[in-house]
């Protein structure tokens, strides 16, 4: 598994779409993703989990592409690598994939998706991930974001956005954890668990914060098979307000399954 946003929305979660699983190296040194420069190359990290404790991934291929800034834009490939996952508690899990990535010679911002490729997997559903984010500095005291929004499938879609501020906390330690009565775990205990997760990370917990405004235009996009449409987002921050903020933008269809979504984020 990688971080999955549409996974983990399923499941009733909240989501950034900064991706925690995926760096961006350059000589080595992490490199900002607002940082990039045309026509250069980068090294794309991926680390990747096993929730298996007994089944690890032996030459496991991983699969790099990127998409221009935006929500359901067309995937470019980067390539492909292998890489070996170990079970989980393995020294080897996580397992980190490297590819070295080239920039467009046009100047922009760009998403990045990594592709886990395993038929044996219990649950396929979590082996996608992406990075798709954008920073702005304020304007008295306003910032203003654009992005395209296209519809990939064959039948017309309406889709709407809704922004939040969810933000990844800090990873817990093992330490002061109960442990588990016996192993694997029961049944009771991983529902406890994925209950105490839905609670956290429940997205109603993460509104627009007091004094925020987010304006999204248009508020729906009605797209037909293969079109497009700029979406601009314009965001004011409270008087005063200094430091970062971020908010994550999640665009849905007409039955509420995820599209797409960006993560936009302000500094002054």
């Amino acid at each position: 598994m990688i971080y999955s946003q549409q996974y983990l929305l399923s499941q009733g979660l909240a989501v950034t779409w900064q991706n925690p699983d995926v760096t961006i190296l350059e000589g080595g040194v992490v490199v900002d993703p607002e940082s990039l420069v045309p026509g250069t190359t980068y090294e794309v990290v991926a680390r990747i989990w096993n929730t298996s404790a007994n089944a690890p991934a032996i030459q496991m291929p991983v699969r790099f592409s990127y998409l221009s800034f935006g929500i359901g834009t067309k995937d470019n490939p980067i390539g492909t690598t292998k890489v070996d996952l170990g079970a989980r508690g393995a020294p080897n899990c996580p397992a980190f994939a490297t590819h070295s990535w080239t920039t467009p010679s046009t100047p922009g911002h760009y998403c990045l998706l990594v592709e886990l490729l395993w038929g044996d997997d219990a649950n396929p559903r979590n082996n996608r991930g992406q990075s798709n984010t954008q920073v702005k500095k304020l304007n008295s005291p306003h910032a203003a974001f654009d992005f395209e929004t296209a519809n990939r499938d064959r039948v017309r879609h309406a889709y709407r956005f809704a922004p939040d501020a969810y933000a990844l906390s800090a990873r817990p330690s093992c330490e002061g954890r109960t442990r588990a009565s016996v192993f694997p775990p029961t049944a009771e205990e991983i529902k406890a668990r994925a209950d105490a997760a839905r609670a956290e990370h429940n997205p109603a917990h993460f509104p627009i914060p007091p004094g925020w405004t987010v304006i999204i235009d248009p508020e729906t996009v009605p797209l037909g098979p293969g079109e497009s449409r700029s979406v601009i987002v314009d965001i004011t921050a409270p008087d005063g307000f200094t430091g970062r903020q971020s908010f994550n933008v999640n665009a849905f269809d007409e039955d509420d399954r995820l599209v797409g979504g960006v993560t936009l984020t302000v500094e002054s």
